[in-house]
């Protein structure tokens, strides 16, 4: 099944439910995103944790004047 088959037949079989069952539905899709979220953060760190000094020193150069060249409004 593809993501858009599976996000419709979510849609079906939610369609109808009390309020409460619903609300019960959003908290597990929420909790599930998080995780999902978590471990992403946790293989970034573990790969960064795992560079060597050099990896490390050139890393941090290349975003040296991030800030600069890339400003946030």
């Amino acid at each position: 099944m593809t993501t858009s088959q599976l996000e419709k037949e979510l849609i079906k079989y939610t369609k109808g439910l009390p309020k409460e069952a619903l609300k019960e539905i959003l908290e597990f899709a929420q909790f599930v995103r998080q995780k999902r979220i978590k471990k992403s953060a946790d293989s970034i760190s573990g790969e960064l944790s795992s560079l060597s000094d050099s990896q490390t020193a050139h890393l941090e150069e290349e975003f040296n004047d991030y800030k600069k060249l890339y400003p946030s409004e």
